[in-house]
């Protein structure tokens, strides 16, 4: 499995490079949320995967993330789509690298964790709906210890990227209510109800749902003490 990750870390230095261009080349909202990328780290007994939004999974060597349910798979046929308005190298490494994930997703189309990645570098290239298609077909038929993270990852794209705030919020209320855990999914939605939607009541509402399920957050506690602030 060593192997077959060696150029997922390449990527992650290409999107490291690339995201500071990303971030003058396409809009954000306010707040944005921290870019997802996937990088691995393995040991003697175990391959770590960062699958983004502050997830990491741990498995066991030569083991892969599956996906399981009964969904077709989005087609892998045809151009890529990269943003023309990216530097020539930049477009050649991310096309390279996509290159090499359709390779690898043609051989095995049940490997969640490159569907993630396909979904990243397409976000980067600025292919949004090629994103929306790698991340939902894993938030629809990937395993519950993963397809959060795809939820959570089409909540940013919908949120800072498509502008589409009602679709943003249902996805990250999908990745919530599978894994309650993760604050940024209660951040992002804050963020959403406070600057973009205007409503105050909605964004105590989150805050207090996080507070519920993760006691005493100290972020959680600072965003409900800004609303207090701001509310009086």
């Amino acid at each position: 499995m060593q192997n077959n990750y060696v150029w997922l870390g390449i990527g992650i230095i290409i999107a490291i490079v690339l995201v500071g261009g990303i971030l003058f080349l396409r809009p954000h909202a306010a707040v944005a949320p921290t870019q997802s990328t996937t990088a691995t780290t393995t040991t003697a007994s175990t391959t770590s995967v960062y699958l983004g939004n502050g997830v990491t999974a741990n498995l066991p060597p030569g083991a892969t993330i599956k996906i399981v349910g009964g969904v077709n798979p989005p087609s892998l046929a045809g151009s890529i789509n990269i943003a023309t308005d990216l530097p020539a190298d930049a477009q050649a490494a991310l096309r390279t690298q996509e290159q090499t994930l359709i390779g690898e997703l043609q051989k095995d189309p049940t490997r969640a964790d490159l569907w993630l990645q396909l979904g990243v570098d397409r976000k980067i290239g600025a292919d949004y709906q090629g994103a929306i298609a790698a991340w939902t077909y894993v938030a629809q038929a990937g395993p519950a210890s993963i397809n959060y993270v795809a939820y959570g990852d089409l909540g940013d794209l919908y949120m800072n990227f498509v502008k589409d705030y009602p679709k943003a919020a249902a996805n990250y209320k999908a990745a919530i209510a599978i894994n309650p855990t993760v604050i940024d999914y209660y951040r992002s939605l804050y963020n959403l109800y406070r600057y973009d939607d205007n409503n105050l009541a909605a964004a105590a509402a989150i805050v207090a749902q996080g507070l519920k399920a993760n006691p005493n957050n100290p972020d959680l506690l600072q965003m409900q003490q800004q609303l207090s602030g701001s509310t009086q």
